[in-house]
Order: structure tokens, then C-alpha cells, then sequence
């Protein structure tokens, strides 16, 4: 359901950081908003110094762009964007004016998952969702059920 997009910029992550960032990015959407820990995708993308400009000049960025459903209360994206900057810290521990997080709604309806339209993140039509997709799948999202 979520993708979170890691971009940076001369800043170097090691194997084990993005493991950690990962598992925590995970950890944390589905603990505030409780999406489903298999649908919740990161994907890293470095990229060298010198492609990436703030204010037009060339400095390190870690810049977080997720792309969640909407629906979410102002006040649950900013708990999420306040625990993921507080996971960036805790992990990769950069100067604050380089770490940008970016939480983006997008409709439902607009978003597709093993091949069905998401529910909107109301309990009753993410339980039928999560029944569809294990009847797809057979037992392989059972636990969410």
C-alpha cells in the first residue's frame, strides 16, 4: 500500500542502515496507521554528490517521499512524519537541514495491489480487501485477516 522512496545524495548508507531504515519504516507506518507490514514497500535510490541541489547548491540530502492512502487524519501524518524523521536520526544521525520527509495522500481508488483497487483505510473495507486477497493467495495473508 505505502512506497517509501529514499533519495540521497552524499550520503552513503551502508547495507546495515538500510536494513534498519526499512524494518523501522515498516515498523512505524504500521504501528500508526495499521497497514499491513507486507504491503508496506522502501525503495532506495543513491544518488552521486553533484545531482541533487538545495537552494541551488550542491550539499547532502536523505529526502523520505511516501506515498500513503488517503484518508488518514492530519494529526496521524504528523505523528507518522515526526517517528519517521525521529528513525532517519536515530539511524543515519544527520544535520536536520538536510533530512526532508514527504507524506503524500493519494485516493485509493488510484492505487492497485496484487492486482485489486486498495480499500479506502476503513477497518470494514480492509477486512473484505484482506479477504479478496486471500482467496487470491491462499494462506499466504492469513494473519491479517
Amino acid at each position: 500500500m505505502p512506497v517509501y522512496q529514499v533519495v540521497t545524495s552524499g550520503v552513503d548508507l551502508t547495507e546495515e542502515q538500510r536494513t534498519a531504515l526499512a524494518t523501522r519504516f515498516t515498523h512505524t507506518h504500521h504501528h500508526v496507521t495499521g497497514a499491513p507490514d507486507p504491503f508496506i514497500r522502501v525503495v532506495f535510490q543513491p544518488m552521486p554528490l553533484g545531482l541533487m541541489y538545495t537552494a541551488g547548491r550542491i550539499e547532502p540530502s536523505f529526502i523520505l517521499n511516501a506515498v500513503c492512502r488517503a484518508g488518514r487524519s492530519e494529526q496521524t501524518r504528523h505523528e507518522l512524519m515526526d517517528k519517521l524523521y525521529e528513525v532517519i536520526q536515530d539511524v543515519v544521525d544527520l544535520p536536520a537541514d538536510q533530512v526532508v520527509v514527504v507524506v503524500s495522500d493519494t485516493p485509493s481508488s488510484w492505487l492497485m495491489e496484487a492486482g485489486m483497487v486498495l480499500p479506502e483505510p476503513v477497518h470494514e473495507a480492509e477486512v473484505q480487501w484482506m479477504r479478496k486477497i486471500n482467496e487470491q493467495f491462499p494462506g499466504k495473508y492469513q494473519q491479517y485477516v
